[in-house]
């Protein structure tokens, strides 16, 4: 349609036309008059277009000529605003620029940067210079008497997410309402590690482009948000309980995580040979597996409550199903999200928020052939075909318990840390998190409390 009618409203196809080019009101950022008034600038983040794009959007300036600019990106920019009422004004930038192959510096100021200078979001920027410095200034922030930001923003890998969730719900623990402080501080993963499965398994559900810095840095200007799950681990006296975004790893998975640190320098390169190293050895391992279907919905609430869970070493009523006592594993996974890395739906059925913990494992059944099957299923994780193999098992959960043999020697890790060895149990808390995300699936969100305003 045609400039002037867009100044009244919106059409249906939500496009303006400006000096003959068409233009998508949602994907507009900025416009500013020329300094002789005959024209505008538009910065626009759109997708590309054409049979060889790689879909991914792209931050682009471009210069229209019209009568007025001043009054034409007047209006303009109040029909961008109309559609990102809950557009951030100020964020916390988080980079690790240690993680995975150490881009993460570089790909805040090529792709995530200049999209916020054109959005006119305001960011704190903290570059992390040893472990466990995101988690203490987010900590600072989540604890604060007012909301300071609108959002926090990682560009790392997922250990530098996990530390920045883990920060948030141990600074919103001490306040009276902790749940909704935690939900009132939007998070958004950009890709600057390893794996980046938060990133992957949102972008995913999405319909974004996994990889692209740049979608998230959109998503985050345009105030786009959806609610996200929490499972809460607990290990009885050993340590405090281990809030996660992202995955338990046992068993193989977790010695190709756990057991690769060294080489993170190989980037995704690392993951893949450490895996045909230890599917090769094929080593087994033996526990006590037990989970909680899903009968029912999840119970919303109770993160900072006192668990809900029978104490660990009790027996488990019903209606938990346990497998056989220390039976014989190859790996087990229990997964929030789709993603394990940007590559690897390990449970691509999960979503962001569906309320279950979705338990993935494998048991090595007699004869060749069963080897043989077990094996084509991990060359077809990267498709999320391994669902299908008979060698793997998949069950949605809302509570789960995994008690290593006593003489087990297998790694655990939570969000690609290791955690001591040992009787572990765990439950998931829908709702829990929001994150920044895509349009579409901000649209079928779960309704939730509007967002605190910062300060």
């Amino acid at each position: 349609m045609a400039l002037q009618d867009a100044l009244l409203e919106i059409g249906s196809d939500d496009e303006v036309t400006v000096d003959g080019e068409s233009l998508d009101v949602a994907d507009i950022l900025r416009a500013q008059p020329t300094p002789d008034n005959c024209g505008v600038e538009v910065t626009t983040c759109a997708r590309q277009s054409g049979w060889c794009a790689t879909r991914a959007r792209v931050l682009r300036t471009r210069t229209l000529r019209v009568r007025d600019g001043a009054a034409t990106a007047k209006h303009l920019t109040q029909l961008s605003k109309r559609l990102s009422p809950d557009a951030p004004h100020k964020v916390l930038v988080v980079v690790n620029p240690a993680g995975g192959t150490g881009r993460a510096q570089k790909v805040f100021e090529r792709d995530v940067a200049p999209v916020f200078y054109a959005a006119n979001i305001e960011a704190d920027v903290v570059v992390t210079k040893a472990q466990g410095d995101a988690m203490e200034r987010c900590r600072v922030v989540a604890a604060a008497p007012q909301v300071t930001y609108d959002g926090v923003v990682v560009v790392g890998g997922d250990g530098t997410l996990s530390e920045v969730v883990r920060g948030l719900a141990d600074g919103a623990s001490t306040l009276a309402d902790p749940e909704q402080r935690l939900r009132s501080i939007r998070v958004a993963h950009c890709p600057g590690g390893t794996g980046n499965a938060c990133h992957a398994s949102v972008a995913s559900a999405g319909g974004d482009v996994i990889g692209s810095a740049v979608d998230v840095a959109y998503n985050v200007a345009r105030g786009f948000s959806c609610s996200m799950g929490l499972v809460r681990y607990e290990f009885g006296e050993r340590r405090p309980p281990f809030i996660s975004f992202l995955a338990m790893e046992w068993g193989l998975v977790a010695d190709v995580d756990l057991g690769s640190e060294g080489f993170r320098w190989l980037g995704a390169l690392r993951t893949t040979l450490a895996a045909i190293w230890y599917i090769l050895r094929l080593k087994r391992h033996r526990a006590t597996l037990s989970w909680l279907p899903c009968t029912q919905p999840a119970r919303k609430g109770g993160l900072f409550a006192p668990s809900r869970l029978p104490p660990l070493g009790a027996p488990l009523p019903p209606p938990w199903r346990t497998e056989r006592r220390d039976a014989t594993y190859q790996l087990m996974m229990a997964c929030n999200v789709s993603h394990v890395d940007e590559t690897t739906p390990m449970a691509p059925a999960a979503g962001l928020d569906d309320g279950a913990i979705h338990l993935v494992f494998t048991r090595l059944r007699p004869g060749f052939l069963a080897r043989v099957d077990l094996i084509d299923g991990f060359l077809k994780l990267d498709g999320g075909k391994h669902i299908h193999k008979r060698s793997f098992q998949s069950h949605r959960c809302r509570a789960l318990r995994l008690v290593p043999a006593a003489d087990d020697d297998s790694r655990t890790g939570l969000d690609g840390e290791a955690v001591p060895s040992g009787a572990i149990q765990a439950e998931i808390f829908p709702g829990a998190l929001r994150v920044f995300c895509a349009a579409p699936l901000a649209a079928a969100r779960t309704a939730v409390s509007p967002p605190e305003r910062a300060a």
